[in-house]
């Protein structure tokens, strides 16, 4: 018996003495400044919004958009699944916002104002180990099928950085033919 209490005393002690010693994200650097969309069928350019330390992604929400948006789908609730959550890792929020074509039922489409938002997790040398895109006006059932996740091992992330080495394929893919994201554009760290 005493040997059970010890345990769940040493239990205990561990279980406080780590929770207190969790680091907590530290903000390093954020924009909330609107940027010039570019023009339709332009390389987008992905303008860096938010860099944290002690992060990670929030893994159970970004695999399960459809359940994570509520009734109302607008910009302000699809980015809050983007958000870091407390980690080890580096992050990386950046915004591309862009004209595109938007669906018009009663005629041709309308152009208009769009956003990808892009995520990035890397380890203490930028070396990327995970990666995200996502339009946050994407507005179609199923939404995860335009969630795109990076399968690209060891890629730097650095200052001007083609997207395509990401090398992005959907997280829910219809058809084999559209696994791909196949997209034209930068990745800025600096102004």
């Amino acid at each position: 018996m005493e040997l059970f209490l010890k345990s769940i005393i040493l239990w205990i002690l561990a279980t406080v003495f780590t929770s207190c010693h969790s680091q907590t994200i530290i903000t390093v650097f954020e924009s909330k400044q609107k940027d010039s969309a570019t023009e339709l069928k332009g390389a987008k350019i992905y303008i860096l919004k938010k860099q944290t330390t002690n992060s990670d992604f929030n893994y159970t929400k970004l695999n399960d958009i459809d359940g994570n948006i509520k009734d109302t789908l607008n910009i302000i609730n699809s980015i809050s699944i983007f958000e870091p959550t407390n980690g080890q890792f580096l992050y990386y929020q950046f915004l591309s916002t862009f004209i595109g074509e938007g669906y018009n039922s009663d005629g041709p489409p309308i152009l208009k104002e769009f956003h990808d938002i892009l995520i990035i997790k890397t380890d203490k040398n930028n070396i990327i180990l995970d990666a995200f895109q996502y339009t946050l006006e994407w507005a179609e059932r199923p939404l995860q099928y335009d969630l795109f996740k990076s399968s690209a091992k060891g890629v730097v992330l650095t200052n001007n950085l083609d997207i395509n080495h990401l090398i992005f394929k959907r997280t829910y893919s219809l058809r084999k033919d559209s696994e791909n994201l196949n997209e034209k554009g930068t990745i800025k760290l600096k102004p």
